[in-house]
């Protein structure tokens, strides 16, 4: 008798500690539902928040069923959960990523209430006390429902987008990365962007012009190209070296060349 005795106390005990679990799950709800970027994940903590009122109601129902009062014991287990919870989502950038990281979260609240309930519904059925193990049992079946939802949340939609964000900006770090390349070697060679101004307080023509913008030579450490510009200092045209010479040369050759005979007017 004494063990059951026992064990009964130890059942009010575990009731005291949910009932302050729940309590302050229905605090941490509402900030997650507004952390949260996906609507789905948003409705499912709302649609848990309700439920969770109805858990601390449970509760109470069964701490009176085993003639105590309602009352709640510090819940240390869930004050960590949500406090580890917290300190990620808010290292996170908004987006699918943080969602996942508070379906993370969310999911350990879970199942570390999943756990709780079910060991406090086999005490209340050893101990004879149906109707506590009934309302218990009915928490935890929604417990096991808020889990499963959460589950398909991410795997529908959540982990795929939070994978490609993070290609995302891998993809625009390596395009960063090769412009700043590009551009330290054009200031080693001399290359600047076009001045609009003559350092007399008047603008340059930077319009359109019928001339050719002047070739400049550059290294690419591979090869030295000849380049144009235009207006804005963009790269528009690329040649090698060899090619450009050769068509030098035939621009400037003292007699024509017929179609096909290449540079021979230079010889």
């Amino acid at each position: 008798m004494a063990a059951v005795e026992s064990l009964r106390t130890h059942l009010i005990e575990e009731l005291t500690d949910l009932r302050d679990a729940e309590e302050q799950l229905i605090d941490a709800l509402p900030l997650l539902a507004a952390a949260a970027t996906a609507k789905p994940l948003k409705t499912a903590f709302q649609k848990h928040l309700r439920e969770t009122r109805t858990h601390r109601m449970r509760v109470d129902q069964a701490l009176r069923e085993l003639g105590e009062r309602p009352t709640s014991k510090r819940c240390e287990g869930m004050k960590g959960l949500l406090s580890e919870g917290k300190t990620v989502m808010n290292k996170t950038p908004e987006g699918a990523l943080r969602d996942a990281v508070i379906i993370t979260g969310a999911q350990k609240v879970e199942h570390y209430e999943m756990a709780s309930y079910g060991t406090a519904r086999t005490y209340a059925a050893v101990l004879g006390e149906t109707r506590v193990a009934r309302l218990l049992q009915q928490t935890l079946k929604e417990e096991k429902g808020a889990d499963l939802t959460l589950t398909t949340i991410a795997e529908r939609s959540v982990n795929e987008d939070a994978a490609d964000e993070w290609s995302a900006q891998e993809e625009e770090g390596v395009m960063a990365r090769v412009t700043n390349v590009v551009r330290r070697a054009a200031a080693g060679v001399g290359i600047t962007g076009p001045s609009t101004s003559n350092g007399k307080g008047r603008k340059r023509r930077t319009g359109k012009r019928t001339s050719r913008s002047r070739r400049q030579l550059i290294d690419t450490n591979r090869d030295k190209r000849y380049v144009r510009r235009d207006a804005r200092g963009h790269f528009k045209e690329s040649d090698d070296v060899g090619r450009s010479l050769a068509r030098d040369r035939k621009q400037k050759a003292k007699r024509k060349t017929s179609r096909g005979q290449g540079d021979r007017g230079d010889r």
